[in-house]
């Protein structure tokens, strides 16, 4: 029974869309509310920690990250190069690149904070 419950979910779970890199070549392109796990932040296991971020047209951002012990709140600003985004903030660096495809849009970083952390996650347009 069990096992029919599995493949019937995997069966009628939707295929991923087909994302693929758009050169972000202005802030307004990505201005707004992004929303997404970040990866990297506890030590044993890492279902990942919802992070709220906040991009403005001038390319500077503020970020939340709820955790089980304490919200992790930043700031700082992105630079552009080549087409992505090159975050420099109060706590570490990074790199954005934005994908799109099938009506989707997903800002994937990954980025090290200045403890030496590595971090990765996938954001989209919050609503």
């Amino acid at each position: 029974m069990l096992a029919m419950l599995v493949l019937g979910a995997c069966a009628s779970s939707a295929p991923a869309p087909q994302l693929s890199p758009v050169a972000v070549t202005d802030f307004r392109m990505i201005a707004g509310k992004w929303s997404g796990l970040v990866i990297g932040l506890a030590s044993l296991r890492d279902d990942g920690d919802w992070v709220d971020m906040v991009i403005r047209e001038n390319g500077t951002y503020e970020y939340g990250i709820a955790r089980n012990i304490g919200v992790m709140a930043g700031k700082g600003t992105f630079t552009l190069q080549d087409g992505k985004l090159l975050m420099a903030g109060d706590r570490g660096q990074g790199t954005f690149s934005l994908l799109e495809g099938e009506g989707t849009r997903v800002l994937r970083g990954s980025g090290m904070l200045n403890s030496g952390t590595a971090l990765r996650g996938d954001l989209r347009p919050a609503r």
